[in-house]
């Protein structure tokens, strides 16, 4: 997945409309003419960056002349005091953009620097990770975006990708066989059927009903070993339901597929990004400071 500036355009006015209202309070009665100014955009934690473009797009829409130097780009992994772009821009355009141009930053190198300690758990496997719809509605894209940087895949961009039947499907259908039925005479011939399974008994259901995919959704280690016996390579296995940074070795040891995981998005630590104006602030040297001693 790849992002371009006419995708996240939106999204940027969207939150700058936010960021302004009616105006800069504080920042417009100080600049006086407005001199140019140089900031530095820093990590002040360690992770992975992700979102360069979106804090380009926030800098430009307000000021299409700024000079942005990039010193690093998505998908790098920076240590605390990384200066991630340097930019040369009128003083209000600093007031303007900080906050949303970092929070951009911050949630999206979140998601990547989440998304990448899980993929490095699991890299002696052959198993791909996915994330899940779970997160923020309207930003959907973003987050899915953070995880491909992160290292990771995406599974369905939302109901129109595939048919995915889940249990109240199921419950409505009156049976996993039903569902199928009524779903291959009105499905395109080019999707993939993915039936979720909470047990032995709908596993063996749905490999009858001849689907592409089954999830073993918040099934056990062992009920998931018995499954991918079950399934001996008839479909692609998916392991989902509250996995974890604990329990994500031992089932992609089993050798299941795919294991798509909602943590990646809907519970995330932002990565730590400040922006400063001429140089870095003191309280700021201390904080890299006593964070690089601490991973000494």
């Amino acid at each position: 997945m790849k992002v371009n500036r006419f995708m996240i355009r939106p999204l940027i006015e969207m939150g700058l409309r936010e960021e302004l209202s009616s105006g800069d309070t504080t920042g417009g009665f100080l600049v006086g003419d407005d001199p140019i100014q140089t900031a530095n955009i820093y990590a002040k934690g360690k992770g992975i960056v992700c979102g360069m473009l979106f804090a380009d797009e926030t800098i430009r829409t307000i000021e299409p002349e700024a000079r942005i130097e990039y010193l690093v780009e998505d998908g790098d992994e920076v240590e605390p005091g990384t200066v991630l772009m340097r930019v040369q821009a009128r003083a209000s355009t600093f007031f303007v953009i900080e906050r949303s141009a970092l929070d951009w930053l911050q949630q999206m190198s979140g998601i990547a620097t989440k998304t990448r300690r899980y993929r490095d758990l699991i890299k002696h496997t052959k198993v791909r990770i996915t994330d899940t719809r779970k997160g923020w509605p309207g930003l959907r894209m973003v987050q899915k975006y953070a995880v491909r940087v992160g290292g990771a895949h995406n599974h369905i961009f939302n109901l129109a990708n595939c048919v995915l039947v889940k249990d109240n499907h199921i419950k409505i259908a009156g049976s996993i066989t039903e569902a199928v039925k009524i779903l291959r005479a009105s499905a395109q011939h080019t999707f993939k059927f993915e039936v979720e399974c909470e047990t032995l008994e709908m596993v063996d259901e749905a490999l009858k009903a001849g689907v592409e995919i089954i999830m073993f959704d918040n099934m056990d280690l062992e009920e998931m070993r018995e499954g991918l016996k079950l399934v001996n390579g008839r479909a692609m296995t998916e392991a989902s339901g509250g996995i974890n940074e604990t329990t994500i070795v031992p089932i992609a040891e089993l050798g299941v597929d795919v294991i798509s995981i909602g943590d990646l998005t809907h519970t995330v630590k932002a990565l730590d990004i400040s922006l400063d104006v001429k140089d870095i602030k003191p309280s700021a040297h201390r904080t890299i400071s006593r964070l690089k001693q601490l991973s000494n």
